[in-house]
Protein backbone atom coordinates (compact mmCIF):
# COMPACT_ATOMS: atom_id res chain seq x y z
CA UNK A 1 0.00 0.00 0.00
CA UNK A 2 2.82 2.20 0.86
CA UNK A 3 4.53 1.41 -2.26
CA UNK A 4 1.44 2.46 -4.04
CA UNK A 5 1.28 6.23 -2.66
CA UNK A 6 4.77 6.59 -3.23
CA UNK A 7 4.76 5.60 -7.15
CA UNK A 8 1.70 7.86 -7.54
CA UNK A 9 3.23 10.83 -5.67
CA UNK A 10 6.21 9.98 -8.10
CA UNK A 11 3.90 9.58 -11.17
CA UNK A 12 2.47 12.86 -10.11
CA UNK A 13 6.03 14.20 -9.71
CA UNK A 14 6.92 13.94 -13.21
CA UNK A 15 3.56 14.75 -14.58
CA UNK A 16 4.06 18.16 -12.81
CA UNK A 17 7.33 18.52 -13.69
CA UNK A 18 6.57 17.86 -17.39
CA UNK A 19 3.82 20.30 -17.42
CA UNK A 20 6.57 22.85 -16.08
CA UNK A 21 8.84 21.59 -18.65
CA UNK A 22 6.31 22.20 -21.65
CA UNK A 23 5.10 25.62 -20.30
CA UNK A 24 8.45 27.18 -20.24
CA UNK A 25 10.05 25.54 -23.27
CA UNK A 26 6.54 27.64 -24.93
CA UNK A 27 7.08 30.30 -23.31
CA UNK A 28 10.80 30.60 -24.34
CA UNK A 29 9.12 29.57 -28.26
CA UNK A 30 7.34 32.82 -27.92
CA UNK A 31 10.05 35.08 -27.50
CA UNK A 32 11.55 35.60 -31.10
CA UNK A 33 8.25 35.72 -31.99
CA UNK A 34 7.26 38.16 -30.11
CA UNK A 35 10.50 40.53 -31.12
CA UNK A 36 9.84 40.07 -34.91
CA UNK A 37 6.41 41.58 -34.58
CA UNK A 38 7.97 44.55 -32.09
CA UNK A 39 10.91 45.10 -35.09
CA UNK A 40 8.08 45.01 -37.80
CA UNK A 41 6.43 48.23 -35.66
CA UNK A 42 9.22 50.44 -35.72
CA UNK A 43 9.03 53.96 -36.47
CA UNK A 44 10.50 54.32 -40.00
CA UNK A 45 10.77 57.96 -40.50
CA UNK A 46 10.95 58.27 -44.12
CA UNK A 47 7.65 56.25 -44.62
CA UNK A 48 6.12 59.38 -41.86
CA UNK A 49 3.23 61.47 -42.67
CA UNK A 50 4.43 65.18 -42.23
CA UNK A 51 1.64 67.36 -40.31
CA UNK A 52 2.09 69.37 -43.41
CA UNK A 53 1.28 66.48 -45.57
CA UNK A 54 -1.88 65.65 -43.61
CA UNK A 55 -2.99 69.18 -43.51
CA UNK A 56 -2.89 69.33 -47.15
CA UNK A 57 -5.09 65.50 -47.26
CA UNK A 58 -7.49 66.70 -45.28
CA UNK A 59 -7.80 70.48 -46.96
CA UNK A 60 -8.23 68.24 -50.03
CA UNK A 61 -10.33 66.30 -48.98
CA UNK A 62 -12.49 69.31 -47.61
CA UNK A 63 -12.51 70.46 -51.04
CA UNK A 64 -13.59 67.46 -52.35
CA UNK A 65 -16.53 67.60 -50.25
CA UNK A 66 -17.49 70.89 -51.28
CA UNK A 67 -17.54 70.56 -54.96
CA UNK A 68 -19.68 67.30 -54.55
CA UNK A 69 -22.19 69.65 -52.03
CA UNK A 70 -22.32 71.97 -54.81
CA UNK A 71 -22.78 69.41 -57.74
CA UNK A 72 -26.31 70.31 -58.21
CA UNK A 73 -26.45 72.40 -60.66
CA UNK A 74 -27.59 75.54 -58.96
CA UNK A 75 -24.49 77.70 -59.80
CA UNK A 76 -24.61 77.31 -63.53
CA UNK A 77 -26.39 80.49 -64.73
CA UNK A 78 -25.56 79.39 -69.03
CA UNK A 79 -23.44 82.64 -68.94
CA UNK A 80 -19.67 82.04 -70.00
CA UNK A 81 -16.51 84.82 -69.23
CA UNK A 82 -14.51 85.98 -71.72
CA UNK A 83 -10.56 86.25 -70.94
CA UNK A 84 -10.88 89.25 -72.05
CA UNK A 85 -13.06 90.58 -69.35
CA UNK A 86 -10.62 90.05 -66.79
CA UNK A 87 -7.81 92.73 -67.93
CA UNK A 88 -7.54 94.98 -65.30
CA UNK A 89 -7.18 97.87 -67.50
CA UNK A 90 -8.79 96.70 -71.36
CA UNK A 91 -7.74 97.84 -74.20
CA UNK A 92 -9.26 96.99 -77.94
CA UNK A 93 -6.16 97.28 -79.75
CA UNK A 94 -4.75 93.17 -78.97
CA UNK A 95 -1.07 94.10 -78.85
CA UNK A 96 -1.53 96.62 -76.23
CA UNK A 97 -3.62 94.75 -74.84
CA UNK A 98 -1.02 92.24 -74.58
CA UNK A 99 1.64 94.68 -73.21
CA UNK A 100 -0.73 95.81 -70.40
CA UNK A 101 -1.37 92.64 -68.93
CA UNK A 102 1.99 91.11 -69.35
CA UNK A 103 4.35 93.84 -68.95
CA UNK A 104 2.96 97.54 -68.29
CA UNK A 105 0.25 97.14 -65.93
CA UNK A 106 1.67 98.39 -62.87
CA UNK A 107 3.83 101.52 -64.63
CA UNK A 108 0.85 102.86 -66.90
CA UNK A 109 -0.15 106.62 -65.53
CA UNK A 110 -3.28 106.64 -63.15
CA UNK A 111 -6.51 107.14 -65.55
CA UNK A 112 -4.68 106.19 -68.16
CA UNK A 113 -7.08 104.97 -71.11
CA UNK A 114 -5.36 102.78 -73.97
CA UNK A 115 -8.46 102.99 -75.88
CA UNK A 116 -7.69 106.90 -76.65
CA UNK A 117 -7.70 108.46 -80.26
CA UNK A 118 -4.95 107.16 -82.07
CA UNK A 119 -5.14 109.96 -84.64
CA UNK A 120 -4.50 107.42 -87.13
CA UNK A 121 -6.28 108.29 -90.54
CA UNK A 122 -3.53 106.91 -93.24
CA UNK A 123 0.40 108.17 -93.93
CA UNK A 124 0.97 112.07 -93.88
CA UNK A 125 4.53 111.73 -93.85
CA UNK A 126 7.33 112.19 -96.62
CA UNK A 127 8.42 109.18 -98.04
CA UNK A 128 12.09 108.06 -96.32
CA UNK A 129 11.78 110.81 -94.10
CA UNK A 130 12.21 109.83 -90.04
CA UNK A 131 8.72 110.12 -89.18
CA UNK A 132 7.90 107.88 -92.78
CA UNK A 133 9.61 104.89 -90.63
CA UNK A 134 8.30 105.74 -87.35
CA UNK A 135 4.82 105.43 -88.49
CA UNK A 136 5.35 102.72 -90.57
CA UNK A 137 7.68 100.65 -88.27
CA UNK A 138 4.83 100.76 -85.39
CA UNK A 139 2.29 99.35 -88.13
CA UNK A 140 4.57 96.30 -88.52
CA UNK A 141 4.22 95.78 -84.98
CA UNK A 142 0.46 96.62 -84.29
CA UNK A 143 1.02 99.49 -82.21
CA UNK A 144 -1.18 102.74 -82.60
CA UNK A 145 0.82 106.02 -84.02
CA UNK A 146 -0.86 109.39 -85.57
CA UNK A 147 -0.66 110.28 -88.82
CA UNK A 148 -0.29 113.86 -88.71
CA UNK A 149 1.93 114.92 -85.42
CA UNK A 150 3.71 117.03 -86.72
CA UNK A 151 7.43 117.40 -87.24
CA UNK A 152 9.30 114.73 -85.24
CA UNK A 153 10.14 117.58 -82.54
CA UNK A 154 6.50 117.90 -82.32
CA UNK A 155 5.33 114.57 -81.52
CA UNK A 156 5.81 113.73 -77.72
CA UNK A 157 3.11 116.84 -76.92
CA UNK A 158 1.11 115.86 -80.31
CA UNK A 159 0.81 111.83 -78.45
CA UNK A 160 -0.36 113.58 -75.23
CA UNK A 161 -2.85 115.49 -76.72
CA UNK A 162 -4.39 112.49 -78.15
CA UNK A 163 -4.14 110.83 -74.91
CA UNK A 164 -1.12 108.38 -75.28
CA UNK A 165 1.09 107.48 -72.79
CA UNK A 166 4.63 109.39 -72.39
CA UNK A 167 7.61 109.13 -70.34
CA UNK A 168 11.43 109.00 -70.18
CA UNK A 169 11.62 105.14 -70.12
CA UNK A 170 12.53 103.10 -73.33
CA UNK A 171 10.63 100.30 -73.69
CA UNK A 172 10.11 97.80 -76.69
CA UNK A 173 8.05 99.00 -79.81
CA UNK A 174 8.02 102.79 -78.21
CA UNK A 175 8.93 105.82 -80.51
CA UNK A 176 12.10 107.28 -79.49
CA UNK A 177 11.66 111.61 -79.60
CA UNK A 178 14.89 113.50 -80.22
CA UNK A 179 14.70 117.23 -79.37
CA UNK A 180 16.14 119.86 -81.91
CA UNK A 181 20.10 119.03 -82.23
CA UNK A 182 19.92 116.45 -79.18
CA UNK A 183 22.65 113.50 -80.11
CA UNK A 184 22.82 114.35 -83.24
CA UNK A 185 19.14 115.49 -84.74
CA UNK A 186 18.41 117.81 -87.45
CA UNK A 187 18.53 121.41 -85.37
CA UNK A 188 15.43 122.39 -86.80
CA UNK A 189 12.93 119.46 -86.94
CA UNK A 190 14.32 116.75 -84.04
CA UNK A 191 13.95 113.13 -84.91
CA UNK A 192 12.21 109.95 -84.10
CA UNK A 193 13.45 106.52 -84.01
CA UNK A 194 11.60 103.22 -82.74
CA UNK A 195 12.60 101.19 -79.90
CA UNK A 196 13.74 97.48 -81.00
CA UNK A 197 15.35 96.34 -77.87
CA UNK A 198 16.40 97.78 -74.37
CA UNK A 199 19.28 95.54 -73.20
CA UNK A 200 20.25 94.38 -69.38
CA UNK A 201 22.70 97.13 -69.19
CA UNK A 202 20.20 99.95 -70.41
CA UNK A 203 21.23 100.58 -73.72
CA UNK A 204 18.85 100.83 -76.29
CA UNK A 205 18.83 100.07 -79.94
CA UNK A 206 16.95 101.76 -82.14
CA UNK A 207 15.47 101.69 -86.19
CA UNK A 208 15.58 104.61 -87.57
CA UNK A 209 15.23 106.51 -91.18
CA UNK A 210 17.27 109.40 -93.02
CA UNK A 211 20.30 109.23 -91.01
CA UNK A 212 22.35 108.14 -93.75
CA UNK A 213 20.12 109.48 -96.31
CA UNK A 214 16.40 109.12 -97.55
CA UNK A 215 14.42 106.01 -97.08
CA UNK A 216 17.54 104.45 -95.53
CA UNK A 217 16.62 102.17 -92.88
CA UNK A 218 19.70 101.74 -90.16
CA UNK A 219 19.93 100.79 -86.40
CA UNK A 220 22.31 101.90 -83.67
CA UNK A 221 22.73 101.16 -80.09
CA UNK A 222 22.71 104.04 -77.31
CA UNK A 223 24.29 103.95 -73.99
CA UNK A 224 21.55 103.55 -71.07
CA UNK A 225 22.45 107.62 -70.80
CA UNK A 226 22.03 108.82 -73.74
CA UNK A 227 18.51 106.42 -74.15
CA UNK A 228 17.26 107.95 -70.69
CA UNK A 229 17.53 111.50 -72.23
CA UNK A 230 14.69 111.14 -74.57
CA UNK A 231 11.37 111.14 -74.54
CA UNK A 232 8.90 108.26 -75.56
CA UNK A 233 5.91 107.13 -76.66
CA UNK A 234 4.76 103.88 -75.83
CA UNK A 235 0.87 103.60 -77.43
Amino acid sequence: MARRKEGRRRRVAILLLAMLFAAGGGAWMLLPHEAAAYESRRFDESKAVTSSQLIESSHAADRSQTRENLADGSWDTGETIDANDLTLLHADNPVVRALIDGRDLNATPQGFDPDHDSGDDGSGYPYGQCTWWAYKRRHELGLPVGSRMGDAKDWTDAAQRLGYWTDSTPRRGDIAVFRPDQRGASPVYGHVAIVENVNPDGSVAISESNVKGLGVVTTRTMDADTAHGLQYIHY
